[in-house]
């Protein structure tokens, strides 16, 4: 009997042993998991890149647009006194006036043409005499005007068709030349442009001036 309860005793004692070790073996395995799940937690944190910033885009802000009309305007209008609102209001009426003339040249519509022309220039070369000083300036030796409409085939359309204008200069608040330039600059003395229009206000609409030739 002794020895039975001795066996009973050694028996409990090893399944209380086993189920200790089990259990701080349990503990151990979760503690570690802890960690563990602590550590990918931070290593997520500490890899995870912010994103990159966007590259700055570059703007006209309204102050630099300003101080381009300013300048054009400066650069037309000279030591005249004309306001800007006129300035900008003769430049879209001459810029559209030029838009329609393109138009008629590649059409070669002479009757349309001589809408445009004001009074004093069609008198003017409508004389002999001053088609015969243009017809010796011709690259073309030996071409003859005989007429304005000559002018207009041989003279006016060859040197204007496709030329590109991007501004007017007063020559008086009544007359303007439309350029392009060919030499930008801040000083009017070092300022090279090409005149390929002359235009006469009317009565309050501006007129294609055909100028006269020099003797």
């Amino acid at each position: 009997m002794y020895i039975s309860a001795m066996m009973k005793f050694n028996f409990f004692k090893s399944v209380f042993l086993i189920s200790l070790t089990l259990l701080l073996i349990s503990c151990g395995s979760t503690s570690s998991s802890g960690k563990n799940a602590d550590l990918v937690k931070e290593n997520d944190k500490t890899t995870t890149s912010k994103p990159a910033p966007e590259p700055a885009k570059e703007t006209t802000t309204v102050e630099e647009k300003t101080t381009v009309q300013k300048d054009e305007y400066s650069r037309a209008v000279g030591n005249l006194s004309v306001s800007k609102d006129t300035f900008e209001a003769d430049k879209a009426a001459v810029m559209e006036l030029i838009d329609t003339l393109s138009t008629i040249m590649k059409d070669m519509d002479y009757q349309s043409w001589l809408l445009y022309v004001d009074k004093e220039s069609k008198i003017y070369w409508s004389k002999p005499a001053n088609l015969k000083k243009a017809q010796s300036k011709l690259p073309v030796k030996g071409l003859k005007l005989k007429d304005l409409q000559d002018y207009f085939k041989y003279v006016f359309v060859p040197a204007r068709m496709g030329r590109t204008v991007t501004e007017i200069r007063y020559e008086s608040d009544t007359y303007v030349k439309a350029v392009q330039i060919t030499n930008p600059s801040d000083s009017p003395e070092e300022e090279k442009y090409t005149v390929y229009y002359y235009f006469v206000k009317t009565n309050g609409h501006w007129e294609l001036n055909l100028p006269q030739i020099d003797n």
